[in-house]
């Protein structure tokens, strides 16, 4: 499982400040439920990613939308390196890879794998050790000289690249596997379950997104009896009770920080935009933002 932070890169130029109105809200036409290319830092990634049931648009909307609540900014930040000092080591790249769990590590063998020599490269014995042990200590990296390399790697659009498969692969399409499995048809459901994948992970925990979805079907039963629109209010309320009050502890004053990630996605579902249609104007951790 990886970690969620609030966002701390303020990037001025993708904000665009809402006078007045609601905090998240759809510009464009919004349509109700029914039953039935990202940018990069310095370059566009080099294959299209997966819509996984949304149109390109949605799924780019889905992505930038991700984007603000990890990086405060509606670009894909490739090249961000930060230790946020929660017990998982430094935490880097467009889903937030760490060194202590094996995330970094398979996006750094992958890369190496495609271009043996590049500057991560020398890292992949101690990110092994980092991973077998399940430790935070970057010391032995070294850290700074990690987070540089990062970014030094992050202007390689086979690192991109690698980036963007690691995504799909492992956060996803689990979650679209689990929305073709309850049958969402929403955009947004879709986006939710993908946002939560991401920061909660796909594995066994309590706190994971299989079982963010067994509780709600518990409170509610499953999409088809709920119907959509009140199934994903439903998912809401668990995932910020998760959020809340997280099983894991080492997570916890994170994750408590990080509730208006999904109350923006909730107050997107408010104004009946089910479809992500474009431009979306939203606010999330009090800044604001418009998604073509």
């Amino acid at each position: 499982m990886r970690p969620s932070r609030v966002p701390r890169l303020a990037v001025v130029a993708t904000a665009v400040a809402l006078a007045a109105g609601p905090a998240c809200a759809a510009t464009a036409s919004p349509a109700a439920p029914t039953a039935g290319t990202v940018a990069a830092t310095t370059a566009t990634a080099t294959r299209p990613l997966d819509a996984g049931g949304m149109t390109a648009d949605q799924r780019r909307r889905a992505d930038q939308l991700i984007s603000i609540f990890e990086n405060s900014t509606t670009v894909i930040q490739y090249g961000y390196a930060e230790n946020i000092n929660d017990g998982r080591g430094v935490t880097a790249g467009r889903a937030g890879f760490t060194t202590n769990d094996g995330d970094a590590l398979k996006v750094v063998r992958a890369y190496t794998a495609a271009v043996p020599d590049n500057p991560l490269a020398r890292f992949v014995p101690e990110l092994e050790r980092l991973a077998a042990a399940g430790s935070g200590d970057t010391s032995g990296l070294p850290e700074a000289d990690y987070i540089t390399a990062w970014k030094q790697a992050a202007d390689d659009p086979a690192f991109r690249q690698v980036q963007d498969d690691q995504v799909d692969q492992r956060y996803f399409s689990p979650a679209m596997s689990q929305a073709d499995r309850l049958g969402l048809t929403t955009a947004l459901a879709r986006a939710e379950l993908y946002d939560a994948s991401i920061q909660h992970g796909n594995g066994g925990e309590y706190d994971a997104l299989p079982a963010l979805i067994s509780r709600t079907d518990d409170k509610v039963g499953p999409p088809s009896s709920a119907g959509e629109s009140a199934w994903l209010a439903a998912f809401f309320d668990v995932r910020i009770d998760d959020l809340t009050n997280p099983a894991n502890g080492s997570t916890a004053d994170e994750w408590r920080k990080s509730v208006d990630r999904v109350e923006c996605l909730r107050r997107i579902a408010a104004t009946g935009n089910y479809n992500l249609d474009g431009p979306l104007d939203v606010t999330a951790f009090g800044s604001s933002y418009t998604i073509s």
